[in-house]
């Protein structure tokens, strides 16, 4: 039998507590536009089940940003909302650059070349994932790693 990975049986702990009535949080902003074949109901719904996880402590707390490595991470990026805890931690300032980078690609090259080899943000794309890939990446065990290949050969025109 497989092991789920521990985003997901977090996932399915929100989903339980939601079925048992817990209060769904109010999204008090306008709605947000697509994201990577996510609309914005489902971005909300993700941003819902997160703020959950967060109220009931099942989230960690005081981490250092994922793409700088120097800052507080205050909050979270999700590349795959139809994978809700697929979470990275990130500061504020990181966090807008990666949802600016496609209206400003020229900005986050020129940032992205100075994070380090490994970082995760380097390997996002400078387009929209269309919603069928998002699926099927947020669907992998391993997400991060099956986006990381996706972006690759999207990168080689594969």
């Amino acid at each position: 039998m497989k092991r789920l990975p521990p985003d997901v049986l977090l996932d399915q702990r929100v989903e339980a507590v939601i079925a048992d009535g817990f209060r769904m949080p109010r999204w008090g902003f306008p709605e947000p536009a697509p994201y990577n074949g996510a609309t914005g109901p489902e971005r909300i719904f993700a941003w819902q089940k997160n703020n959950i996880a967060w109220q009931l402590g099942w989230l960690p707390r005081g981490q250092t940003c994922s793409v700088c490595e120097e800052k507080r991470a205050e909050q979270s990026h999700q590349e795959l909302y139809f994978r809700p805890f697929a979470l990275m931690p990130v500061c504020r300032s990181c966090h807008v650059r990666l949802h600016r980078r496609f209206g400003s690609p020229d900005r986050w090259e020129e940032f992205k070349n100075g994070l380090s080899s490994g970082n995760w943000a380097r390997s996002v794309l400078m387009q929209q994932i269309v919603r069928s890939d998002a699926m099927r990446l947020a669907a992998q065990p391993d997400w991060l790693a099956a986006l990381t290949s996706y972006s690759e050969a999207r990168r080689a025109g594969l």
